[in-house]
């Protein structure tokens, strides 16, 4: 006679029959006293191991269940994950793209600025220079005024003409012979 048990779950609903610890214990018995012979019918050991597994594979159903919902749940929340990484390198690649235009504005500022440093070095270059040019000529006017007038005065006495036609003026090279 089999004495069973029914287990139950923690959450306290009811389970299968699992067989007592006397079936268990029977399963190590001899069929026979010890050292006599064998006679009678041997026990269905197949059944018996049949109807006990039965009762502790149907425990595993509710671990089977669980283990779906597990797998579901580690599934949804990998979606959240790789969907939220999705978004985060989104925001990296748009704050690249923006720190990216900001770098080239500045660099684009930076030669500009030393665009317009540079010509204004120029611009200041060429007013020294033009500046030079008209200090020298002030200074040059007087002297080049006194030649000229003296040249005038020279042409109101009668020049004399020299070997190659022209009348010799003093004071300029080539003019006179």
């Amino acid at each position: 006679m089999l004495s069973d048990t029914r287990v139950g779950h923690r959450d306290g609903r009811k389970g299968a029959k699992v067989p007592g610890l006397r079936d268990y214990l029977d399963h190590f018995r001899s069929a026979s006293a010890p050292g006599a012979g064998r006679t009678g019918v041997p026990a269905d050991r197949s059944a018996e191991i049949e109807a006990e597994l039965t009762a502790v594979l149907a425990l595993l159903d509710g671990v089977h269940a669980q283990c779906a919902s597990i797998v579901a749940r580690a599934r949804q929340d990998a979606g959240q994950i790789v969907a939220a990484a999705r978004e985060e390198a989104a925001a990296v690649i748009a704050d690249a793209d923006r720190r990216a235009r900001a770098a080239r504005d500045e660099a684009a500022r930076e030669v500009l600025a030393a665009a317009r440093a540079e010509a204004a070095d120029i611009v200041a270059h060429a007013d020294q220079q033009a500046s030079r040019v008209r200090d020298r000529a002030r200074q040059r006017i007087p002297a080049l005024a006194r030649r000229a007038v003296g040249l005038v005065r020279g042409l109101q006495t009668e020049p004399t003409a020299s070997a190659a036609g022209r009348p010799d003026l003093p004071g300029l090279p080539g003019w006179s012979s």
